[in-house]
């Protein structure tokens, strides 16, 4: 029997490797999560060892007492214990008879640790991102014009950065009652776990502008085919658009084209995914029913609001009462609104007779 044999046994290796590929080919998940979740399962198999997952419910110690025994941060060991009971649900689901004795209880109660979320969310504010948009850069700078509408357009979708960078020209939608991109793999466009959805932008004209003059000199120039976060070469001091294919690590370049704009606008530098949470921050503020919340929320393109509410149920304290400020400012308005319309059905005789029993009134108070 070979070391890795009597380490860890075989068949746990090659289930979990089945449920890897299940969740690559049947549930679309990217390369990218698939592979996180072989590193979290690497630690099921070294927990489980020579014992055959079946048996789970009776190796020593259990397995969440020995994940939170590791020296993992806290955010790992929930991965880790998430990604684990995933996989014994879908073992139960599959693999029904040979996995008939564990306990779907035990599968149940494998609770991860709570992770204690930092209580003010760090994100780019649309101050910042105003204060780029109105940046001086010169026309001959494609480079730089580029990253700016690019900043702008973040705030403006929410979307991630291997999404909008990928991003057609022919996904980008501006001359529409509804300014849109098609966030759409379909389309070319790298989304999270493959995700397709059709994203609205924020209506903040001064940044939509920013956007549609970058857009309109990159769709005159290019393909529709083109990235619409182009890549530039530099010839002799002369900026042009490249006709090579953009690389593989477009996301970490956006990262750091965001730091010299920033720099140049005077700003700590903020990844790509501050201005989504700066997207998502600047939606609440604005949301009035839950319609709207859902809206963002599928914006966001989280699969339910339940993603939205544990990702910023942490706004800072002052936001929070900005919000809940905000509730009783909307009630007053929509009485005072109420009232308006109401008087304003009176002729003018009565209309002179509700002032005279308003002020009789005020009298008697």
């Amino acid at each position: 029997m070979s070391e890795i044999d009597r380490l860890i046994h075989r068949n746990n290796y090659l289930i979990i490797r089945e449920y890897l590929e299940y969740l690559l080919s049947i549930k679309n998940r990217d390369r990218k999560s698939v592979e996180r979740y072989r590193f979290w399962l690497r630690h099921t198999l070294l927990w489980a060892m020579e014992h055959p997952l079946e048996t789970a419910d009776q190796i020593r110690p259990p397995f969440v007492q020995h994940i939170n025994g590791l020296e993992l941060a806290t955010e790992s060991k929930k991965k880790i214990i998430e990604t684990t009971r995933a996989f014994f649900k879908w073992a139960k689901l599959y693999h029904t008879k040979r996995f008939n004795r564990l306990p779907a209880h035990w599968i149940e109660d494998m609770t991860p640790p709570k992770v204690q979320r930092a209580a003010n969310l760090d994100y780019v504010a649309l101050e910042d991102v105003l204060k780029i948009a109105r940046l001086k850069i010169d026309r001959e700078n494609l480079a730089l014009q580029r990253d700016k509408a690019m900043s702008a357009l973040l705030f403006l979708s929410g979307a991630r950065a291997g999404a909008i960078t990928s991003l057609p020209i022919k996904a980008v939608h501006l001359d529409t009652e509804f300014p849109h991109i098609e966030q759409k793999p379909a389309l070319g466009v790298n989304t999270k776990n493959n995700q397709s959805s059709t994203t609205f932008l924020h209506n903040i004209p001064e940044l939509l502008d920013v956007v549609r003059a970058w857009d309109e000199q990159v769709r005159k120039r290019c393909s529709p085919e083109y990235p619409w976060y182009a890549p530039i070469q530099q010839n002799w001091g002369e900026q042009s658009f490249s006709e090579l294919d953009p690389g593989k690590q477009r996301a970490v370049a956006l990262n750091k084209r965001l730091k010299i704009l920033e720099a140049a606008a005077g700003l700590p530098h903020k990844s790509p995914h501050k201005y989504r949470h700066g997207y998502a921050i600047y939606g609440l503020r604005h949301c009035r029913t839950m319609a709207q919340y859902h809206a963002l929320s599928r914006n966001l393109m989280h699969a339910n609001v339940a993603i939205t509410d544990e990702r910023y149920v942490h706004l800072e304290e002052i936001e929070r009462g900005k919000l809940l400020g905000q509730i009783s400012n909307d009630q007053a308005q929509q009485r005072d609104d109420d009232l308006q319309g109401m008087l304003a059905k009176l002729d003018k005789d009565d209309l002179h007779r509700a002032i005279t029993i308003a002020a009789g009134l005020l009298v008697k108070r």
